[in-house]
């Protein structure tokens, strides 16, 4: 057997040529690892709490995280003012924001004149705006309020039934709480 000594050579230095290219471009990589061990759920800064009239109208559940009024009520024609319905609580250690927001109504609106909800501080001052809602023009939102850490607030209703409303109208409003930093 006749064994080409040149080629053999060219052969073997192009298989170590390939084979330190093909180590030399080999991609490395680390790993990093992100563990969640445990995520825990706290209590919520700002909260309601209970009002002169809560008691009364509706109840507070999941840790003062929602509240359902489920007493509220008006005689034909006139007016029914609720002025603690809940409170605000804010229990943070810092100042927060807090915006209420009418998300939904539902039922028979034009039995009632309208259904005011107002935030009262501890001097009996209105802050933001009044949620205004009828049948004409509506304020939807409170707009932003600061509220510094510990101080406790009203939340006002006040509700107009129409001379006209029959015993027995519902009216659904379901009001957002939003607390910002």
């Amino acid at each position: 057997m006749n064994i080409n000594y040149k080629k053999s050579l060219k052969l073997i230095t192009l298989l170590l040529s390939s084979l330190l290219i093909a180590f030399v471009s080999a991609q490395t990589f680390s790993e990093l690892y992100m563990r969640a061990t445990p995520i825990t759920v706290s209590s919520a800064d700002v909260v309601f709490t209970g009002g002169g009239d809560t008691a009364t109208i509706g109840q507070i559940y999941y840790g003062g995280t929602e509240v359902n009024f489920t007493g509220m009520q008006v005689k034909q024609g006139e007016t029914q003012t609720y002025q603690e319905a809940v409170n605000i609580t804010n229990n943070a250690s810092l100042a927060k924001n807090i915006t209420l927001t009418v998300i939904s109504t539902s039922g028979n609106l034009t039995a009632f004149n309208y259904v005011n909800v107002s935030v009262i501080d501890e001097n009996g001052d209105l802050k933001g705006q009044s949620i205004y809602i009828s049948t004409g023009s509506n304020t939807t939102t409170t707009g932003k309020i600061a509220m510094d850490n510990g101080k406790e607030w009203a939340v006002r209703w006040e509700i107009s039934a129409a001379t006209h409303a029959e015993a027995g109208t519902e009216l659904y409003v379901t009001i957002k709480l939003t607390v910002e930093d």
